[in-house]
This record gives structure tokens, sequence and C-alpha cells, in this order.
């Protein structure tokens, strides 16, 4: 009986998923179908990369960031674009887009606008838009990084202190955006 009761709250939530998904016209996009615009470039990609979230408030004490190497980050000349596979699928769903601000920029406004969103505009984009303001290439429990800013809104509204890529091509990465 406990698992019938544990099924039928599995179908629930998936249930739920999928008619919030349908109510607000969230759909996935993958990084594979990605198109970049016309004046849009890449400068450096990793597929085995690792992207941590730490929270503003609420996390724990210590934590450790193991090197399970699931994203796929792609540096371009405009943003920075987080993927992850899924479940029983070769392809990497976009999970988050990050800009960095630039006074005037039209890509940084109309950025800093969705991230003001309910969750960062996830719903009907499908994913989180998050605009920061610095990055530092550092050290986190001795494992090189690169430490991402996001500015007062992005923080505050979704929780996050900084983002955190760990990559084992960080070099290449700070020789591509010098």
């Amino acid at each position: 009986m406990t698992l019938l009761l544990f099924l039928a709250a599995l179908a629930a939530i998936a249930l739920f998923g999928v008619i919030t998904n349908r109510l607000t016209g969230t759909k996935p996009n993958y990084l594979e179908t990605l198109e970049l615009a016309r004046d849009e470039r890449e400068l450096w990609r990793d597929t085995q990369a690792d992207f941590a979230r730490p929270p503003r408030f609420g996390g724990s004490r210590v934590t450790s960031y193991p090197r399970l190497r699931r994203h796929t980050i792609v540096w371009t000349n405009r943003r920075l674009i987080v993927a992850q596979k899924v479940l029983f699928s070769s392809k990497r769903l976009i999970s988050q887009q990050i800009y960095f601000e630039r006074a005037g920029d039209a890509a940084s406004e109309h950025a800093r606008r969705v991230a003001r969103e309910f969750f960062g505009g996830f719903y009907g984009r499908g994913f989180e838009t998050i605009v920061a303001t610095s990055k530092t290439f550092g050290e986190v429990h001795g494992r090189p990084c690169l430490s991402i800013k996001p500015n007062e809104e992005s923080g505050t509204a979704l929780n996050i202190s900084e983002l955190l890529i760990f990559s084992d091509r960080l070099t290449a990465l700070k020789a591509a955006l010098s």
C-alpha cells in the first residue's frame, strides 16, 4: 500500500509539472539546437565542467564540490551558457544563461529585465537568466575555479551568493577572455 501511495505522489508531481509548463508556455531549450546571434561567436567550450550555485541564505556551513564533470559551459562574446545532460537523453538542456553588465548594451538591458522576472524568467523560457557584475579566477577547497558574482537583483531573486565553474581547462578560458 505504501508503494502505491509513493507512486501516486510521484505521478501527481509529474502531472503538476506538465500542467505548469503548459500554462506558462515553458519548453525545453537544448544546447544542440541553440543558434547563436549573428554577431555572437563562441570563445570557449568545456563539455566536462561543473557548475555550482552556493545560496546567499540557508546554505550549509561547509560544502564540498565533487568533480562529476556533468555540465557543458559555452562562453560567447555576449553571454555564458550552462547546460546539463538530461536523464536518459543524449541532449544537453540549457539551465542557466549568464550575461555580464555592460552599460548601454541592448542585450544586457534585456537580460536585466528578464532576470527581474519570477525565478529569473524560468517560466516561459525554460532556463534562468542571471546578470553578473564580475568574474575572478581563484581556488575553492584547493580546486581551481572561476567565481562569478551576480548583481544584487539576480542574487536576491534567485538566492545565490556566487556562481562557481570548475574546469580542467580554466587556463584556456583565461587566454580566450584576454
